[in-house]
């Protein structure tokens, strides 16, 4: 081992607390900057670069290094988000939070010939901002954060595992897999932000269309059926008169599961879904008052006028007893349980 090797080894020996601290300070940092700003991640990971991992980088580079602040990346994190596009959104939240060095900080995106595809990534080095809250020799100390996709962060670990960067010699044909799986994983990356970025405007759509009372045509799935629960009368005034029989209060849940119920009744568009209130919200009511009154429930869940309709039309749908059995068993029910209601439900049909 040469004498600057050596030296910088007690440098890191010196720093080694502090860059621990640093760590966790960074790592509580992040979490909070980037979950409060709603960036879309997997995941965070960091590590302080071991002793023995620093020795081997300065035998491979040797000379490139002169001191331990030479060394940006002895504190590294990794940030990995289900987007490309989050990326940059991090990315600008780093650049208020911490002091960038621009010098040695690379966007290796930009790197990448136009005609070629591999790796890509945002590589940030950084400080914290010297203040009050923190001691200088902390506030010394470079940091590197790796921004990347999901689907980048995939390219990176394989690219890894199969050591494709160490081979001096790698046969064309296997140049060209790489190329084009890397290529697959770009255009990956694009589908799924453009199908992100489509069904956020769709949303917008259906939320404009159902609070103007002009979304009649759209068809139901999760998205429609979410905001005529919250926006349509119809379904919220039944719902609140559920709940004021018992004086119970409402907790809201998921209403997804109500889709493939809604669908057995034939309920396919929120026209169909009006009419389906329509024609049922008086027995559900009747149901509702002989099961809730004098009842000391207080919580109710925010679908339970789905659950009252359901059996309003039950009952009063020309329904038989196998069609009866079949709704229970999408519902999830098991049979001895679904045989119990077949038979409460053909009792209310004065067929039992």
């Amino acid at each position: 081992m040469d004498a600057l090797t050596r030296m910088i080894l007690e440098e890191y020996d010196e720093i080694h607390d502090n860059c621990l601290l640093l760590e966790k300070i960074v790592g509580e940092k992040l979490n909070d900057i980037l979950r409060r700003n709603d960036v879309h991640m997997t995941h965070i990971t960091h590590r302080v670069k071991t002793r023995d991992s620093l020795e081997g980088k300065l035998v491979r580079k040797s000379g490139k290094y002169h001191s331990i602040s030479d060394l940006t990346d002895i504190v590294g994190f990794r940030v990995i988000c289900y987007f490309s596009d989050q990326v940059d959104v991090a990315a600008g939240l780093l650049a208020q939070e911490f002091v960038i060095d621009g010098e040695n900080s690379v966007d290796k995106r930009k790197l990448i010939a136009p005609n070629t595809f591999g790796y890509l990534s945002l590589h940030y080095i950084c400080r914290l901002k010297e203040s009050d809250e923190y001691p200088k020799e902390l506030c010394d100390i470079s940091f590197e954060v790796q921004l990347r996709s999901m689907l980048q962060h995939t390219w990176a670990e394989i690219e890894h595992d199969l050591n494709y960067k160490s081979q001096l010699a790698v046969p064309r044909e296997i140049r060209r897999d790489f190329a084009k799986v890397a290529g697959l994983l770009e255009i990956a990356d694009s589908y799924f932000l453009n199908i992100k970025n489509e069904l956020s405007e769709y949303e917008t759509m259906v939320k404009d269309s159902i609070r103007e009372g002009k979304g009649d045509a759209l068809t139901l799935n999760r998205v429609t059926l979410s905001e005529f629960m919250d926006h349509d009368p119809s379904i919220t005034k039944l719902t609140e008169d559920i709940a004021a029989i018992s004086g119970a209060v409402l907790r809201q849940v998921p209403c997804e599961d109500m889709l493939p119920q809604l669908q057995f009744f034939g309920v396919d568009t929120i026209a169909d879904l009006k009419e389906f209130i329509r024609t049922g919200s008086d027995m559900a009511m009747e149901m509702a008052e002989k099961t809730l009154r004098d009842s000391e429930i207080d919580e109710l869940i925010s679908t339970v006028a789905f659950y009252y309709l359901f059996r309003a039309h039950l009952v009063a749908d020309d329904l038989y007893e196998s069609d009866i059995a079949e709704f229970f068993r999408i519902s999830g029910m098991k049979k001895d349980r679904i045989d119990r209601q077949v038979k409460k439900i053909m009792s209310l049909k004065g067929k039992g």
